[in-house]
């Protein structure tokens, strides 16, 4: 909780599978009150998949919520109690087929901080091996494209590539590994 507030109820409105809806009145540091409705669910993963050639793996698929087809690293979300860098190496491999030797963190972001208590881990991957997907039946629809990361860029600066965790992971993977000009002594 922040320094100086106060939670005086919370109560829980809905419950999913995977999803908690809940409603905390609060008191502020200033002594105002306030009413904060938020969902709760599994933190997630999104894995920049960068080959050896400056290709990344990205997923096409139909997204329900959305009403659209989305472009984005592979990625969902992490089992009760998995380390989120088991969940990138498991989604990678079932989505795309793609084992990694490494997996580094590139971050760790709120998906969306007002109304949901969710973050999501954002990762690099390199040292890949192709082997085969294992895709549930919600992703039977889904294309997994190799796209050079410069154009990746591209994609997400005209509105091809619009998914929040994609969209940092790549921005992040490329400052990651741009070349740094030498230091002056």
């Amino acid at each position: 909780m922040i320094e100086g507030w106060r939670t005086l109820s919370s109560t829980v409105q809905f419950t999913g599978v995977r999803l908690v809806v809940r409603r905390d009145v609060v008191r502020r540091t200033d002594q105002s009150q306030g009413t904060y409705e938020y969902t709760e669910s599994t933190d997630g993963v999104r894995v920049v998949a960068l080959d050896g050639q400056g290709r990344i793996a990205l997923v096409e698929e139909n997204v329900y919520v959305c009403g659209q087809r989305l472009l984005m690293c592979p990625g969902g979300g992490c089992e009760p109690g998995e380390d989120p860098s088991a969940a990138a190496r498991r989604e990678l491999a079932e989505e795309a087929g793609l084992h990694a030797s490494e997996v580094e963190l590139l971050t760790t972001m709120w998906r969306m901080p007002a109304g949901a208590r969710t973050r999501e881990h954002l990762y690099l991957a390199r040292g890949l091996r192709i082997g085969e997907h294992h895709r549930d039946a919600s992703e039977a629809d889904m294309e997994l494209r190799r796209i050079a990361l410069d154009e990746a860029l591209a994609m997400c600066g005209d509105g091809r590539i619009t998914e929040a965790g994609t969209l940092a992971a790549i921005l992040l993977t490329a400052h990651r590994i741009a070349p740094r000009p030498p230091s002056r002594q």
